[in-house]
């Protein structure tokens, strides 16, 4: 399949485009609103709701804005490269999990996460808006994940 002919059609499939793309298909976690998707050789997740494409956009950006010390990065202007955008997200998502309680294990980097909307649904209703979460702790869990390693030759 030619790339050109690949974009349209994934842009036709991702009307709404899930943010959490990159955490679910690296099998970190998953979300009741995604919705799975096979193209040629490779996989994608759209949303199933505007609403809570924009949600999870907006808790995004705040991830990133809060990670660029982390990042060892200045300011974010754009995309992150492949594997810091895996650890802002993942990470971002574990820490936003641990403090609404919804796993209460120290062993987070094993656990996959059942369900991205309901975990950032429970964090509004304890904190009220995005803007309130304590990213300061969230992003501890930024700083402990480990992303896969490269394998070696």
């Amino acid at each position: 399949m030619e790339e050109g002919e690949y974009k349209s059609t994934y842009n036709a499939l991702t009307a709404v485009r899930c943010v959490f793309e990159k955490a679910l298909t690296n099998k970190h976690a998953k979300c009741r609103l995604s919705k799975h998707f096979c193209l040629a050789d490779r996989e994608g997740y759209a949303c199933e709701s505007v609403e809570s494409s924009d949600k999870c956009g907006e808790l995004l950006v705040k991830l990133r804005e809060n990670s660029t010390f982390v990042l060892k990065l200045h300011e974010i202007n754009g995309p992150l490269p492949h594997n810091m955008e895996i650890r802002v997200q993942v990470g971002g998502l574990m820490g936003l999990a641990k403090l609404v309680d919804v796993c209460a294990d120290n062993q987070v980097e094993t656990i996959v996460l059942d369900d991205i909307s309901k975990i950032i649904s429970e964090a509004q209703h304890k904190y009220g808006a995005l803007d309130e979460l304590p990213y300061s702790k969230i992003i501890q869990s930024v700083v402990q994940f480990q992303c896969r390693r490269r394998r070696q030759r």
